[in-house]
């Protein structure tokens, strides 16, 4: 049985490791600390008329604690962050782990891993949208209780407001307020750990409801509201992905080491707190965290809990704005503007993304109301992303690991059983809201499909036509190409094609700078490439020159930067002086649509015109950049 590989020391073990965990509690564990604020509430309230009763009330919190211990403690930090791609985690991580050869040539089972993993990234686009609407308004929810706000709609549109709030600072980023997001969430845990330990020792028998036996108990009498409760209980394990996805920021020791010392015994004191308290008076079942908290300290932490509920949104949202380079960066949806808020590569903000999500964020709390509401929409994507990450690691395990099928096989049937009757019980909520991320992520996968549709018809025709580089080369020696002193920057799309935009100045020019210089932009499959490796150059002759520039799918090409390092190897310019030649793509409508429906055309025509162009995604000097324009018919 193979292994990952042992890993070389990397940036997370030259600092302090307390100082790391205290870190990735302000960030990776956000959303699963605002959990208790509406989870138990949901999961009660599906169980129907007897939840509040002892047997059920202790068979929720049974089936919540076992939830939290295996699919938290064992599926992400003890499994899934074995698979790390050079420190990374995420979808498209552990998507990239799983390609071999076959795979990356376009083989049918690459293809479907490919949808698979895209599936799990647009229902992560359903739940940043509903992340923030939901935090936010089960924080505010202890507003409720009191009786000059209770019913009262300024509840609602105090919550939009908060979030609009939210997704205004996103352009300012987090690294700015990076140093108080550790120690505050630090607080939160500490906080609701206390008050949930006050809740337990009101009804000490509460704590008999850690033995596994209480949920079996209630899945063998009530199977039938068992399996309605899953859907509520599965909200206790929201932000899990988090885990994963943010392991590169962290490093694994330092995640396993916050969830195990802080964040796991606080949310099980919390669950059990407020379990003791619907025990000690089944009317707190309508709001078990705030029935833990006195009536004193009610305002208060409404604004502790409403801090919290931003924090645990920062991360969703930059999780979501993460996902979205990584799809433009393999060409699965248009480039967009990124903007770097900080020295730190991880730290972004994409503003068409977050306009976006703005809105629909806002939609969602007026349209839903409340949290208790919303938790019908919210399991949906949660259960759906668990699936694709245990499914995607199986594949990983067996192809790049060679785990034996005698172990393998029912690992993945006992981790992949539970993630699929979660989803099962979340299905049933389809129409009480689930509707919402399903939505969300067909309109993604949609235009993701356009898109590359589209964009293989608009080359295909120009590769089709394409001048091979070394017949482009040849050319060169005879007189009939004027050449002009400077050195000109071309970028091609295939190492082994002319670009079209060299062959459109030798039409109508016709001339060429002395100076050539072809740059082919190398996307890969890992989150970053060593400097050293990022550029390779070749002399092709008669003054032509090849510029591969690798990078990660969490690195952004430099292309000034990389061309003043291939000066310094040779190249005969001056990097002040070069001149950017850039195509600009402009489509042509005409009859006959090469397989893609006239709507899908106009939807790849909008995508086409509101794309973030070359120059501005690569930071190419504007008095320097010439744009020719490109029209294909489609």
């Amino acid at each position: 049985m193979g292994g990952p590989a042992p890993q070389k020391p990397t940036r997370h073990h030259r600092k302090g490791l307390p100082l790391l965990a205290l870190a990735a509690i302000g960030v990776v564990f956000g959303d699963i600390g605002t959990s208790p604020l509406y989870a138990l509430r949901a999961t009660l309230v599906l169980g129907g008329a007897d939840a509040a009763s002892p047997p059920h009330v202790m068979g929720a919190i049974s089936l919540m604690l076992w939830a939290l211990f295996f699919v938290i403690g064992f599926k992400y930090v003890s499994l899934l962050m074995r698979a790390d791609n050079g420190g990374e985690g995420g979808l498209l991580a552990l998507l990239s782990l799983t390609r071999s050869r076959d795979d990356e040539a376009g083989a049918p089972s690459g293809r479907w891993l490919l949808w698979l993993a895209l599936a799990g990234a647009a229902l992560l686009y359903g739940d940043g949208i509903i992340t923030p609407a939901v935090s936010v308004l089960s924080a505010m929810g202890g507003l409720e209780s009191t009786h000059e706000l209770r019913n009262s709609h300024w509840v609602v549109v105090a919550s939009a407001f908060i979030v609009i709030g939210v997704f205004l600072t996103q352009r300012f980023g987090s690294g700015r307020i990076g140093w108080l997001v550790g120690p505050l969430m630090l607080a939160w845990f500490v906080l609701i750990g206390v008050l949930g330990v006050r809740g337990i020792m009101n009804s000490p028998e509460i704590l008999q409801s850690f033995s596994p036996t209480w949920g079996i108990a209630l899945i063998g009498e009530a199977p039938g509201v068992a399996f309605l409760m899953l859907g509520g209980v599965v909200l206790c394990l929201t932000g899990g992905e988090a885990l994963y996805a943010d392991m590169g920021h962290f490093g694994r020791r330092a995640i396993t080491l916050a969830w195990w010392v802080v964040v796991c015994p606080s949310l099980v004191a919390s669950y059990l707190g407020q379990g003791a308290a619907v025990l000690a008076d089944p009317a707190a079942a309508a709001n078990p965290f705030f029935a833990l908290v006195p009536d004193e300290m009610r305002i208060s932490m409404v604004v502790i809990a409403t801090l919290a509920a931003i924090i645990a949104s920062q991360a969703i949202i930059s999780g979501v704005f993460s996902t979205t380079r990584q799809l433009s960066q393999h060409g699965l949806i248009p480039p967009l503007n990124v903007v770097h808020t900080s020295d730190v590569e991880g730290q972004i903000y994409i503003p068409a993304v977050n306009i976006i999500m703005a809105i629909a964020c806002v939609l969602v709390v007026l349209l839903f109301g409340s949290a208790a509401a919303l938790a019908g929409a919210y399991g949906l994507a949660v259960t759906g992303v668990m699936a694709v990450s245990t499914i995607l690691f199986a594949v990983v395990a067996r192809r790049r690991w060679r785990w034996s099928w005698w172990l393998l096989g029912p690992l993945l049937a006992s981790v992949l059983s539970v993630d699929l009757l979660f989803l099962a019980s979340n299905a049933s909520k389809v129409l009480d809201g689930g509707w919402m991320p399903l939505l969300v992520a067909v309109v993604i996968l949609i235009l993701v499909a356009t898109w590359r549709k589209g964009m293989r018809l608009v080359n295909r025709g120009r590769l089709e036509d394409g001048l091979p580089i070394e017949r482009f080369v040849e050319s060169l020696q005879g007189d009939a190409t004027e050449r002009w002193p400077g050195t000109g920057v071309f970028f091609a799309r295939s190492r082994q094609i002319t670009p079209v935009t060299i062959r459109k100045l030798q039409r109508h020019l016709p001339g060429l700078p002395e100076t050539i210089v072809i740059v082919h932009l190398h996307p890969l499959g890992v989150p970053r490439v060593p400097y050293q490796q990022r550029l390779r150059l070749e002399e092709l002759g008669q003054g032509a020159w090849m510029a591969s520039i690798r990078f990660g799918y969490l690195q952004r090409p430099d292309v000034p930067s990389m061309l003043r390092d291939a000066v310094e190897r040779g190249l005969p310019a001056d990097p002040n002086l070069l001149t950017y030649w850039v195509r600009r793509d402009q489509i042509a409508v005409v009859a006959e649509h090469h397989g893609m429906a006239r709507w899908r055309v106009a939807v790849f025509a909008y995508l086409l015109r509101n794309a973030t162009v070359l120059p501005d995604m690569l930071d190419l000097p504007p008095r320097r950049t010439v744009e020719v324009g490109m029209r294909a018919p489609l």
